[in-house]
């Protein structure tokens, strides 16, 4: 077969049925591509400016150099939880009297037009052009240019290897993880500068640009990784479900709590033994540290509504992140579930107990903020019960309008499949919606004043919890028969 595979990539885009589905999501992505790039354009056009004036006494572009190894390593950690890879597409090209050298070549020539190989060149072109020739002169520039393409090809063909590996590891990630925090972690505390270490190399690179041969050979290696890996490994088991053997866990012993612990016990098992549920609930355990970001004071005054912003994100993050694709988590036996002999007000309550336990032991793994903050102790207190009081009925309330099925086994990152409007909506009431309140409170009665209603209003929440899981118990019974048919048809 002659026939360019690019072209049949093309066409079953355009073919694909689902092309015209989704058009509002596709407009959604398509305006947040634009905006990064924007974003990313006149950053690099601003820091010709800006790392003069911040760091007078030093060279402007050693420095930008230094800060280059930052994003390459917390760039490697990007593309591992967002970049997927595209082996769905090459499924109908294993059936067809086509070499498996040159479905490789397609495959990985193809993954190198993604987003996060796209981006940098919208903020580096601008600094190229405004800060390190302007510095260094212009052949310099085009070297140092050249040698930073080299190294974000070399990212995505190491970061694609890597993943082809972890999916045959469930602890690979982790570990991945664990050796950039060490490696980031020695540089911070002056054990190791490899910062200046990266620095020196491309100052060299512009000194002596045939320094550039250190790079020039690292995308053809890491090329040549995921050619033999695929070579040995291009069946469709791979593309369905890696090579990993997934460890059972039954949490049985759940089973000793009655009824409620079986349903907790059965959401436990969907999260642990499938991708999208298991890397979205991981996730939330990374952005614990997410504080280290927002309340940090610089010796400045954080302001309440960052405290009540990070209330919500480190105690109440896995409800929202989770919920917000309740009932739809299990769509795929929706069905059979409700012909089984139980009760809906089991169902909903054994979710809002998985949410008390989790979200109470995510307050305890964020006390230690309070070295930091020691009004983060009851800021947080306060959030957590706001979160069990109201946001979870607020999940309840927009998982009657659930209308896609969720697909059990994709990545959570930047995966819009199952996405409905319901989901869209409800990021408004549950991460806005207490700002804007507490907000308003303090206007009318004071910061104490604000933080008091707030929690009272969680408890109140709290304390009705019997007869509100009754009334959305009714009204998914109501609904059971709708839902059952949304998720078949979506």
């Amino acid at each position: 077969m002659k026939q360019n595979l690019f072209l049949f990539s093309w066409r079953e885009f355009t073919r694909s049925a689902s092309f015209g589905k989704s058009l509002g999501t596709k407009i959604l992505l398509s305006f947040l591509a634009l905006y990064f790039f924007a974003t990313f354009f006149i950053l690099g056009m601003s820091l010709g400016d800006i790392l003069p004036e911040k760091f007078p006494n030093d060279d402007p572009v050693f420095i930008f150099n230094g800060f280059l190894l930052a994003y390459f390593g917390v760039d490697l950690i990007i593309r591992q939880l967002m970049q997927a890879l595209p082996t769905i597409q090459i499924k109908p090209l294993l059936v067809i009297n086509i070499k498996r050298s040159r479905i490789i070549r397609y495959l990985l020539g193809r993954s190198v037009f993604n987003f996060f190989n796209i981006l940098p060149l919208f903020f580096l072109v601008p600094v190229c052009f405004t800060l390190v020739a302007p510095e260094k002169g212009t052949m310099p520039a085009i070297f140092w240019f050249f040698s930073l393409i080299l190294l974000i090809i070399s990212s995505h063909y190491l970061s694609t290897w890597l993943k082809w590996k972890f999916n045959e590891s469930n602890y690979g990630f982790y570990v991945f993880v664990a050796v950039i925090a060490a490696i980031f972690a020695i540089d911070y505390f002056g054990l190791a500068d490899f910062r200046k270490l990266f620095a020196s190399y491309l100052q060299m690179v512009i000194e002596k640009p045939f320094s550039i041969l250190a790079v020039l050979a690292l995308p053809p290696v890491f090329y040549m990784l995921n050619f033999r890996y695929l070579k040995s490994n291009l069946y469709l088991n791979l593309i369905d479900s890696g090579k990993k053997d997934e460890k059972i866990r039954d949490f049985s012993w759940l089973n000793n709590l009655g009824e409620y612990g079986k349903f907790i016990a059965l959401d436990l098992r969907l999260i642990w033994r499938n991708k999208r549920p298991r890397s979205q609930a991981m996730m939330t355990l990374l952005f614990l540290f997410y504080g280290l970001l927002i309340y940090r004071t610089d010796g400045k005054e954080v302001p309440d509504f960052v405290f009540v912003l990070g209330g919500l994100f480190l105690t109440s993050l896995f409800s929202i992140s989770y919920g917000q694709f309740f009932p739809a988590w299990h769509s795929r036996y929706f069905p059979l579930l409700m012909t089984q002999n139980m009760r809906m007000k089991q169902f909903l309550h054994s979710f809002y107990i998985l949410n008390v336990v989790i979200c109470g032991l995510f307050y305890l793994l964020s006390l230690p903020y309070a070295f930091m903050h020691v009004k983060i102790i009851y800021i947080h207190l306060v959030m957590l019960f706001y979160n069990l009081g109201i946001n979870i009925y607020l999940i309840f309330l927009f998982g009657l309008f659930s209308k896609k099925a969720v697909d059990l086994g994709g990545s959570s990152m930047f995966n819009y499949q199952g996405v409905g409007v319901s989901q869209w909506l409800m990021g408004f009431p549950l991460f806005v919606g207490p700002i804007l309140l507490f907000s308003l409170l303090k206007l009318i009665g004071g910061t104490v004043f604000a933080f008091a209603f707030l929690g009272t209003l969680g408890l109140l929440g709290i304390l009705l919890q019997p007869v509100l899981i009754n009334y959305f118990a009714k009204a998914y019974l109501n609904k059971k028969h709708e839902l059952i048919k949304n998720y078949k048809n979506s």
